[in-house]
């Protein structure tokens, strides 16, 4: 068991986060913060390789609906000329 003491401010702003994100309890958030920097500073490239990762999903997702707009575009066009012969 540990004890601190924290601003009357940051107990307030914990509470209100720690409904915000279904925490059951304060203690409950502030075991999870302490989790998620422990594991940050045994691998610390972690957490910028999951951004990375993110980023580059949503640059794929990006790039194949442009890629089936340009088949959709092409299909009418191949359809437009056919329909002119």
């Amino acid at each position: 068991m540990v004890s601190i003491r924290m601003p009357s401010s940051l107990v307030a702003q914990l509470k209100e986060l720690a409904v915000k994100k279904h925490f059951l309890d304060m203690g409950e958030q502030l075991r999870s913060l302490v989790r998620e920097k422990c594991m940050q500073h045994l691998d610390p490239y972690s957490g910028e390789m999951k951004k990375f990762r993110e980023e580059l999903k949503q640059e794929l997702l990006h790039k194949t609906s442009e890629k089936n707009v340009l088949i959709k575009d092409l299909k009418r066009i191949v359809e437009e000329l056919s329909n002119e012969k």
